[in-house]
């Protein structure tokens, strides 16, 4: 979950220049939408800064008959998406795949923070609002996981919204927590991951806050990477005094800080070991302590 700046496009001219080579006749039909998704574009933009995109069930009407909604979803595959259509220079640009100079660079995902970046997310879906399907700031780069694990995904209500990478920052407070389960029996350690919100955030940004863990599946994907952490950090741990590793642990944690933002997978999973008593006093050790990845 990281804060990325706003695309530097406008969403008429990459409209207009995805539509740029089509056949005269096709390219005078998606001509006659241009204004309407310049439109549309500044009714989203609005609505994103204000928290608000579950208002925009009128947008999602537009336009009504159904050839024309598929022309404009068809924009994106087939005119932007495309190797060699002329939108795919800024496909690219959105995506990440080349910094300013046209070299390649890997990016993380701005949604779960672990994956890298390899297609383009509709945050407001095409298939329910096609006067979106190019539209910069509804295009966010994403991994494979967490676009196709969102789909469709709408909001009906506030607190249904996702976090909006563009719009929305909440960095300053490490909101992402881990909890250690102690294993039991034969069972193994495993971890928890919730939200925990500043006590000054109202409810409807702390339901926005567990509807994206929801959406994104984000509890299950990150304790299947636990696993191989606590392995590596059981081995450290060996040569370690018990009266450090408290310290040593919170220390590790900071270094998963990404751009000084503290939500992430390894912040808090090494924030939730660093605290509990049993792992730092001892519980590593324990056969059981390797986490489940289940």
């Amino acid at each position: 979950m990281q804060h990325i700046d706003p695309p530097p496009f406008d969403a008429r001219d990459v409209y207009t220049t995805c539509i740029g080579n089509a056949r005269p006749r096709t390219r005078k039909r998606l001509e006659a939408f241009t204004e309407a998704v310049a439109d549309a574009a500044a009714i989203y933009e609005a609505a994103a800064h204000s928290q608000a995109l579950h208002t925009l069930t009128g947008l999602a009407a537009q336009p009504f008959a159904l050839p024309d909604r598929e022309a404009l979803e068809g924009v994106y595959t087939d005119r932007m998406v495309k190797n060699h259509a002329p939108g795919r220079r800024i496909y690219e640009a959105l995506r990440g795949t080349t910094d300013d100079a046209g070299r390649r660079r890997d990016n993380r995902c701005p949604l779960c923070g672990e994956g890298l970046v390899t297609t383009l997310d509709h945050h407001l879906p095409k298939a329910k609002y096609p006067l979106l399907s190019v539209v910069p700031v509804n295009l966010i780069p994403a991994c494979r996981d967490c676009n196709t694990g969102k789909l469709a995904t709408t909001p009906v209500n506030a607190g249904d919204q996702t976090l909006h990478p563009y719009f929305d920052d909440f960095s300053h407070y490490p909101w992402l927590r881990a909890r250690v389960r102690r294993p039991r029996g034969n069972e193994q350690l495993s971890v928890k991951f919730f939200v925990s919100p500043h006590p000054d955030w109202d409810d409807t940004l702390t339901e926005r806050l567990c509807t994206h863990l929801k959406v994104f599946d984000l509890d299950y994907r990150y304790s299947l990477l636990v696993s191989s952490h606590i392995a590596s950090t059981n081995h450290d741990l060996t040569i370690m005094p018990t009266n450090t590793i408290a310290a040593w642990l919170a220390h590790k944690a900071e270094g998963w800080r990404y751009q000084d933002n503290p939500n992430t997978m390894g912040y808090a999973l090494f924030k939730a070991l660093a605290s509990d008593e049993w792992y730092v006093n001892g519980g590593w050790r324990s056969p059981t302590a390797e986490a489940n990845p289940d």
